[in-house]
């Protein structure tokens, strides 16, 4: 009898032990769909930490979302898009690119109008969908690389509140309206050669992006 035990014991520890563990970080891939930890990147720390991300790139769930999933078109017919590899360890200062529009999860953002970082009436966060960050112009950086996704609310780490570098004028109702910064004196953003750059405003439609 003993020996019986100790077969079915045997059998069932084989069996545990052939069931693939879960990744480490699965709950960060499916919540994100982003790429997983130690992904090479392009830019600070040249691997992915997805512990690291998961605290930068959070989602609001709170927010409230005038669109969710969709694509940004310029005037010229290019979508914005990114690539989450092209940034840092946790996937900040990812630079948004114009390419031709193919659909991709890295062309769709959600507009947030209300939430944890933002508060403004006549405003809007873009977010990307795939990484969580938030569309950013930063003048202090190099020209060619001041428009980047960033942790929403500006500190690197995801425990920024709001910063005027991710706050942009919305008109409700309105699909296609520029990419013009709500605080005075700043820029709009505007195609540059493959990649999205700044430019002073001039309410021409050569400005303007379209929700769709």
């Amino acid at each position: 009898m003993y020996c019986s035990i100790t077969i079915a014991l045997l059998s069932a520890l084989a069996f545990t032990s052939a069931i693939p563990a879960a990744p480490r970080h699965a709950h960060l891939i499916r919540r994100e769909n982003v790429t997983a930890d130690g992904t090479e990147v392009a830019r600070a720390g040249g691997v992915l930490n997805a512990d690291a991300t998961a605290e930068a790139q959070q989602r609001d769930d709170t927010a409230t979302r005038a669109f969710s999933g969709v694509s940004l078109k310029a005037s010229d017919g290019s979508c914005l898009s990114v690539d989450p590899t092209a940034g840092d360890f946790r996937q900040n200062l990812i630079p948004v690119q114009t390419k031709a529009c193919d659909g991709s999860d890295n062309e769709k953002f959600d507009i947030i109008t209300a939430g944890k970082h933002i508060s403004q009436e006549g405003a809007m966060l873009v977010v990307s969908t795939v990484t969580q960050g938030c569309l950013n112009f930063d003048p202090r950086r190099a020209a060619g690389d001041q428009v980047i996704l960033f942790s929403c609310g500006g500190r690197a780490d995801g425990e920024g509140k709001e910063t005027d570098s991710q706050i942009f004028s919305f008109t409700a109702g309105k699909k296609t309206l520029p990419l013009a910064l709500k605080k005075d004196g700043e820029p709009c953003l505007a195609v540059d050669g493959g990649k999205l750059g700044s430019a002073d405003c001039t309410g021409d439609s050569s400005q303007d992006f379209t929700i769709g």
